[in-house]
């Protein structure tokens, strides 16, 4: 059997562009109704997040709790 020419390919020093695409908002797969509860959502997450991060006692006892769950977690692995 003959063996076909073959064409050794150079190492490119640029890095090559890729565009990084959510798979939840493509429009092939998410309606654009999807794609605007997700991003509501998401701002709802924030604004919650941010009044959580104000209020320090309640952040300390979240504190703890994530101690208490590293603690745990700690016994497993």
């Amino acid at each position: 059997m003959a063996k076909l020419p073959v064409q050794k390919l150079k190492a490119s020093k640029k890095p090559i562009p890729v565009k990084i695409v959510s798979d939840d908002c493509v429009p092939s797969t998410g309606s654009k109704e999807q794609c605007n509860w997700r991003a509501e959502d998401a701002l709802r997450t924030v604004k919650e997040y941010e009044k959580i991060k104000s209020d320090k006692s309640l952040m300390k006892d979240v504190k703890n709790l994530a101690k208490e769950e590293m603690n745990k977690l700690k016994k497993i692995c």
